[in-house]
């Protein structure tokens, strides 16, 4: 066609726009990223507070589970049961747990069910959650059979 000047007009035009482009795009990358990470940080630090929430979850349903079973055989005592929860909620450092033991009226040897239930504030064991939620508890209760003897033969 001709002696090669227009092929290298065009490229020294898409030479230029490129270079445009980029001259043009120079505060783009700062501005996502600053609209982009302040999300992705919330993001993050919800999913660790509501894994940490999940994991007091299970830990109070464990230490009502625990507890009871400490108290269900016979010559155990509500001190116990209390205890053994307790220990289970201090290794991830649970606040202000409530234990209580048949419906706060404690033991009897007369007993044919031990019922334990745990309340723990959310608001003392959450950093941001506690802000939204109010007096919102986490409650776990776990109710067993005791191993008190009624006899064999029981003429009822």
């Amino acid at each position: 066609i001709g002696s090669g000047a227009p092929m290298r007009h065009l490229k020294s035009r898409a030479g230029r726009r490129k270079d445009r482009c980029v001259s043009h795009r120079s505060g783009a990358t700062p501005v996502e990223f600053a609209l982009v990470v302040p999300i992705f940080i919330l993001l993050l630090f919800g999913c660790l507070e509501f894994a940490r929430l999940n994991m007091i979850r299970n830990l109070v349903q464990d230490a009502a589970y625990f507890a009871c079973r400490d108290c269900f055989v016979p010559g155990a005592t509500e001190q116990e049961a209390i205890d053994e929860a307790n220990r289970i909620l201090n290794a991830m450092g649970t606040q202000g747990a409530n234990v209580i033991i048949n419906g706060g009226d404690g033991l009897s040897d007369s007993d044919n069910d031990i019922t334990v239930r745990i309340e723990v504030p959310m608001s003392q064991n959450s950093l941001v959650i506690a802000k939204f939620s109010g007096q919102v508890n986490m409650v776990a209760e776990c109710t067993m059979k005791t191993e008190r003897y009624d006899g064999y033969y029981n003429g009822n």
